[in-house]
């Protein structure tokens, strides 16, 4: 009996001894097969090459892989930066997952994906499977799909090459991204969060993305919707406000359908300090290869105003930055939405129903907006009144002095039409173009207005339904006789040319009558009113 306990008692000793030992002996083997596997699965889901400065791997109680420097290069461009460059990593798993293609979580830091221009030279494709075995020697295994329940990428930074050579990179700064369930061969969840650049604001983003596209990565698909939080719009200098969006997207890495909402409660301009509300829905197209986008769709709403656009921002080769051009319509704008957003002074010194079509350009840059916004159009303003008691009171006597009836004091609040073309550049307003009509009235004007001072400075030409003489009563009008000939015209009973000059809030109206060759210019044909002029009022 005592020799079976003893027999026992070194059987038991062989078998622990054998099991601890086992593990120490083949570690290094272990080891370098954790290592190959990992490699072969990396380079086979990004089709390169892989090399690290450093790695560390443990194979017990669980497999743990730690390591600096990763590069992976692609095969079909092996003088390109990496596709994939990342400082330190982590991956944990076991063998019984590794075997079977499973990685339970990596963590990286620091990691960059620089995906490469499709106009890049293409060397003999790779195939995608496990290569052949050398005749005669044994098939290797061939790699399971690979599958990671957890990525984790800190600070990690998305770089697309444009495919013009000397267009600029597109840049996503990714604070944190999350990939659950990742599979190299089905679409993978993810969440990321990353700091918007102009404006700078946070962006909340999930959905889904993949498969990876390993021999042209910008096709990889990726959908999902997004939120941007409290974007400050005051990195455009001359303009303030934060913005807030949400939206979805869709398509390929290259080419993203996005649709969406933004809304700001404080939107302001640095001219005129009075924030408004503005918020729009838009459907656009971002090409992800010089991060152009092209608006399809904005339906935006300033005050209470509509206002439509398409159009696009975009950069051009060789230029830093993008310019937003867009073609701009509304047809029942509120003139005082308008008017407020851009001059400082409340109440607004006019009102009226705005009917616009203009093509706008703002540049990149930090010049203030007000100075290097560009817009030119044609535009109607129908029911103008005048908040200013003074202003609206000359409007009321040159009405009643147009229709003959300088006295009737029941002609009041008079109505006004105005008309005409214009073009912004660098904060002046001109119009070469600009009628302005009343009942009994019409004023046919040619000048420019400078945002910053709210200054005028127009010539032209007043015509009058009533002859001169009418205008006046009593004596005065008996005088006035004399020169009714000489500005009754084209069967109209008086042209009297004018000058426009002052403030928006105090102008100036005086006689011009040794300019008569500007006077004259705004009856040129090509200033001569549009189609879209407002119908003159009854008896003109």
């Amino acid at each position: 009996m005592k020799r079976v306990r003893t027999g026992v008692a070194i059987a038991v000793g062989l078998l622990v001894g054998g099991l601890v030992a086992g593990p120490i002996v083949s570690r290094p083997l272990l080891t370098r097969w954790v290592w190959n596997q990992l490699s072969a699965q990396l380079e086979r889901l990004f089709d390169s090459t892989l090399t690290v400065e450093s790695f560390d791997v443990s194979v017990f109680p669980t497999v743990s892989v730690t390591g600096t420097g990763m590069r992976l290069t692609m095969r079909d461009h092996p003088d390109a930066p990496p596709i994939v460059s990342v400082p330190q990593f982590t991956v944990s798993t076991s063998l019984t997952r590794l075997w079977n293609g499973n990685i339970k979580s990596v963590v990286v830091d620091g990691l960059t994906i620089a995906i490469p221009s499709d106009k890049r030279p293409s060397l003999k494709p790779q195939p995608d499977d496990d290569p052949p075995a050398a005749p005669g020697s044994k098939p290797p295994r061939r790699l399971p799909p690979l599958t990671v329940d957890l990525i984790q990428a800190n600070h990690a930074t998305l770089v697309i090459a444009p495919n013009n050579p000397a267009g600029v990179p597109l840049v996503f700064d990714i604070e944190l991204a999350k990939m659950v369930e990742f599979s190299s061969t089905e679409p993978t969840r993810f969440e990321a969060r990353l700091m918007n650049p102009k404006p700078r604001g946070e962006i909340a983003a999930t959905g889904k993305l993949g498969p990876w596209i390993s021999d042209d990565p910008r096709k990889t698909n990726v959908q999902g919707d997004y939120t941007l939080s409290k974007a400050d719009m005051s990195v455009f200098k001359g303009i303030g406000g934060h913005l807030d969006s949400i939206g979805r997207f869709n398509g390929a890495l290259d080419a993203l359908a996005v649709e969406g909402t933004t809304t700001m409660t404080d939107f302001s301009v640095e001219t005129g300090k009075h924030p408004m509300p503005l918020s729009t829905s838009f459907k656009a197209r971002v090409d992800g290869t010089n991060g152009n986008t092209y608006l399809d769709r904005v339906s935006a709403k300033l005050g209470n105003s509509p206002i439509e656009a398409v159009g696009e921002i975009a950069g051009r080769p060789g230029k830093k930055g993008k310019t937003i051009r867009l073609n701009v319509t509304t047809q029942s704008a509120q003139l005082d939405d308008l008017i407020m957003l851009v001059v400082d002074q409340k109440p607004t010194p006019m009102r009226g129903r705005l009917i616009l079509n203009a093509r706008m350009e703002l540049p990149p840059g930090d010049e203030p907006v007000i100075d290097t916004l560009k817009l030119n159009g044609k535009f109607t303003i129908q029911r103008g009144s005048f908040a200013s008691d003074s202003v609206q009171d000359k409007v009321d006597e040159l009405s009643r002095k147009g229709q003959g009836q300088p006295k009737d004091q029941s002609i009041d609040n008079v109505l006004s039409e105005f008309s005409g073309q214009f073009a912004l550049n660098n904060g002046v307003l001109d119009l070469p173009s600009l009628q302005f009509i009343v009942r009994g009235a019409e004023v046919r004007l040619a000048g420019s207005y400078e945002l910053r001072g709210e200054r005028l400075g127009f010539t032209g030409e007043l015509r009058l339904q009533a002859k001169v003489s009418k205008t006046q009563t009593g004596f005065k009008s008996v005088l006035l006789k004399v020169i009714d000939p000489f500005f009754s015209k084209h069967g109209v009973g008086a042209i009297i040319p004018i000058k426009v000059g002052g403030t928006v809030a105090s102008p100036e109206f005086g006689l011009n009558m040794f300019n008569k060759k500007k006077a004259g210019a705004v009856n040129a044909p090509s200033a001569q009113p549009s189609r879209d002029k407002p119908s003159r009022p009854p008896g003109f």
